[in-house]
This record gives C-alpha cells, structure tokens and sequence, in this order.
C-alpha cells in the first residue's frame, strides 16, 4: 500500500513538471512572436569567395533585382539577405594589381530593399514599393592581393583559403531586418538600391575625399550578386530565370524586367512570419 501511494505522488510530481515545462515553453514562444520561415532562396549553403555580379557605377545602375514567386508559408514580411560583391580595396584598385587593405577594414554605405507587387498581365512592378527600408552598412573592402598564390593570369587578385581560389571581388551578405511583417502577395519583386558617384537617387559626386583618391570610392565598386547554383532556388521560385530587374541610372528610368539573364539568377533570401 505504502509503495502504491509513493508511485502515485511520483507519477503526480512528473506529470505536473511535464504540464509546467509545456506551459513555460509555450510562454516564451509567444513572447519571442511567431516564428519566421523562408519563403524565397536562391542563395548557396556554401558560398564561394566571390559570384558574378551586376555593377552599379560602372553599369548606369541605380537598382536591381529579381521577379520571385514565394513558396507556402505565412507572408508577412520580415527579412531580406543579398548578396553583394565587394571590389573596392582600401588602398590601391582591384585591376592595378595593388589592392591592399588591412583585415576587416569596412567602408559605411546606405543601401535600399524594396518589394513590390507584381503586375499580373505585364509582370512589371505595380506602383510604389508594398516594403521599403534602407540601411546602413558597413561593407568590408576586398582583401589584399595575394603575390604568392595568385600569379600569371590571376595576378592582383585575393585568395580564397576555403575554395582554393583566387578572386577579384569578395562576397559578402547583407540582411534587411524587421520588415514590419506587412503582407506580400505570392509574388514579389525584391531589388536593392544604392547610389553611386554618377548614378542612383541622389548621386553622390566625384567631388568627395574618396572619389578623389587613388583608390577611388568603395560604393562605386561595388555589385549584387547573380549568379545560378545547382538546386536554386531552394524555396520558392525564379518567375523566369532568363530575366531580372533593372532601373537604369537615376529615378526618371523605368524599373524594367530584362531579358538575358540566364544563368546569371540574383541572390536573395526572403523570410516572413
């Protein structure tokens, strides 16, 4: 009998801690808000040192991007990672054979997300942007050139202990955080925008300290990633891989889809809650 009592107070005692732990978990769930899922990827796991990439400056470009079908899920907006490429060295340029910048070195720059609904007949974007933030941040310049291991061919570029190879661009992520979970439809086009010395919004000038430098300004060198992996994307879909999205050089271009682009896919990721 007295065994019998001690089993029940022990079932009692472990099935009111179960009861506890599953409250406090679904506490802190609801206090951490929904959970976020990703609805759009055309980025690798494994990203190589550098992609090919749409240049701004030398490109009359003033925003870029892709036309994407989302994949099920909820559809508020919450983030957005690009990838950029970096090509801007702190002293010396990347086609001199002279790149030279001290590790983590980083130049500040305002960079634009925008999302946009899709027009259903055209597929052009439809009026102002649902989503618009823009962000600063600090990008980092492309490492040195590497004299030993980049040579003949590969002379003044950066070298790439992870995949062996040798670069004149660098890779680098940016990720739009809080998107205000406003609601997208199924498809969207996402694009960045930057200005640059001669183009963008608001030009900033060949008249700055770094414009007027030898190594010349880190924004004027700088591109978004576009580049086609096996099995990209992996969530969603790339409404029609042989296009992306381009506005030319100041606000008064059409933002326009352009044909093309096959194999050259721009690299997102789109989360929403």
């Amino acid at each position: 009998m007295k065994r019998s009592i001690q089993r029940s107070l022990r079932l009692a005692v472990s099935t009111a801690m179960v009861v506890t732990l599953v409250v406090m978990t679904a506490g802190l769930a609801s206090a951490a808000g929904p959970m976020t899922k990703v609805t759009y990827n055309s980025v690798p796991n494994n990203l190589p040192g550098n992609v090919v990439s749409q240049a701004f400056q030398a490109q009359q470009t003033s925003e870029f991007g892709d036309s994407v079908t989302l994949a099920a899920g909820p559809r508020g907006a919450e983030s957005a990672t690009v990838v950029m490429s970096s090509w801007g060295c702190q002293y010396g340029t990347w086609y001199g054979g002279d790149c030279a910048t001290a590790i983590g070195t980083t130049f500040s720059h305002n960079i634009t997300l925008n999302l946009y609904a899709v027009d259903g007949t055209t597929g052009e974007p439809t009026g102002a942007p649902l989503v618009t933030q823009t962000q600063s941040f600090n990008i980092p310049f492309r490492p040195s050139a590497n004299l030993v291991k980049c040579t003949g061919d590969d002379e003044g570029k950066w070298y790439n202990k992870a995949d062996k190879t040798c670069y004149n661009g660098f890779a680098t992520k940016i990720t739009f955080q809080n998107l205000g979970g406003i609601a997208l439809p199924s498809n969207v086009i996402w694009t960045v925008a930057f200005n640059t010395s001669g183009y963008g919004t608001d030009p900033l000038g060949y008249e700055t300290a770094c414009a007027q430098s030898a190594a010349g300004c880190g924004y004027d060198s700088l591109n978004v990633g576009t580049q086609s992996f096996n099995g990209q994307p992996s969530k969603g879909t790339d409404v029609d891989s042989d296009q992306a999205v381009r506005r030319g050089f100041d606000e008064t271009q059409p933002l326009l889809l352009e044909n093309g682009w096959t194999g050259y896919r721009p690299l997102a990721t789109i989360r929403t809650k």
